[in-house]
């Protein structure tokens, strides 16, 4: 059953088109993730749903029921925002209390929820505190309690947890779907963090200058990309993008980028004449599908080029090298060991490659 449903919304302010014919559905106790950078509109999105924005044309639908015309408070949704926005002369308790206050639920049935939702999020000692007295990330915790204390057709989380720390981010990522998954909520949730997303969402709308440019699974989405800003949005490093030109030449077929060719199977050629109209196209291939050699290895499809920068991440040493300009990184085990300046042969499986039209950045296939 579907909790939301968004259909052909826009959203104008002046003569500026914030969201352009925006269509997606949310299923009950599903995550739902808006990922997107600055500006894309996610922020917008959420506060049409929630009715702090008026539509411009479109409809929304919460629990198949139409709320284009519903205040805030009719629509029963609860949104979180980046911001801690707690009272700070309120104790811990009394913050996570007020939404139930204001329905005026029994005193005995506030002191379940508010214990309930405190001991989920790990914070029952800190009721009696209040927040001048609790750390950045209990804080956050304690507006996560409060949004979700109260049950809600749709939770809407803008950023709620994109000012913490690295650590503290991982923490509440944990955390946050293991609350979800227990207490079976529908959640949409805005993030620019691509680690973010793939890790929390079951389902993701990738959205840019307020045009979906995907819907998928986060496995759907990572394996075939709709265009280079998808495909340049996911991964650590992403993938990488690189530009060149489809040739020929004694029957062989190759991809040229400036003076580096790199050959392509017959067949994998003769399927992308009968796609593209233009020699010109973008390959894409992710970090972990290329692999580095020290020897030169004859049938390698890049030979002989030159180590630009390694640098250590986590497990994995990331390998650059240069090719015409374009800076290309493999992710290599941090037991592989290079130097700037070393020669080294690439190699990479052609069934890895993603291929885009130049022009217009879809993909090809």
């Amino acid at each position: 059953m579907e909790a939301l449903r968004l259909e052909n919304v826009y959203k104008n302010y002046g003569k500026n088109e914030a969201i352009k014919n925006l269509n997606f559905s949310c299923e009950e106790e599903e995550l739902f993730i808006i990922l997107g950078p600055s500006g894309a509109g996610k922020t917008t999105t959420l506060k049409l749903i929630s009715g702090l924005e008026e539509v411009t044309k479109g409809k929304i639908f919460l629990k198949n029921k139409l709320v284009n015309h519903l205040e805030p408070k009719d629509r029963n949704v609860s949104m979180v925002f980046e911001d801690y926005a707690l009272y700070p002369h309120l104790t811990v308790y009394k913050n996570i209390s007020s939404p139930l206050e204001a329905i005026h639920l029994p005193k005995d049935e506030i002191d379940k929820k508010v214990k309930e939702i405190a001991s989920a999020l790990q914070i029952e000692e800190l009721l009696s505190r209040l927040p001048s007295m609790i750390s950045g990330g209990q804080k956050q915790r304690t507006v996560l309690a409060r949004s979700l204390v109260k049950k809600a057709n749709e939770y809407l989380m803008d950023e709620p947890i994109a000012h913490l720390d690295a650590k503290l981010r991982y923490q509440m990522r944990g955390e946050f779907k293991r609350i979800q998954h227990i207490r079976k909520m529908n959640i949409l949730y805005a993030t620019h963090d691509f680690r973010e997303a793939p890790s929390l969402g079951d389902k993701i709308l990738i959205l840019d200058k307020g045009v979906t440019q995907q819907i998928g699974t986060p496995k759907e989405i990572f394996n075939k990309p709709v265009n280079v800003f998808v495909a340049n949005l996911l991964g650590d490093p992403p993938t990488n993008l690189i530009e060149g030109i489809l040739k020929a030449k004694d029957g062989q077929h190759f991809f040229q980028i400036g003076d580096v060719s790199i050959s392509l199977s017959k067949s994998l050629a003769n399927e992308l004449l009968s796609k593209i109209n233009q020699e010109k196209l973008v390959i894409g291939i992710r970090p972990f599908d290329l692999h580095c050699v020290l020897t030169q290895k004859e049938n390698a499809k890049i030979l002989n080029t030159e180590v630009y920068m390694s640098e250590i991440a986590g497990h994995y040493n990331i390998i650059s090298i240069k090719l015409n300009n374009t800076i290309i990184k493999i992710r290599e085990e941090k037991s592989f060991k290079v130097s700037l300046g070393d020669k080294v042969s690439v190699d990479f499986k052609e069934e890895k490659l993603d291929f885009f039209d130049a022009i217009s950045g879809n993909r090809i296939f």
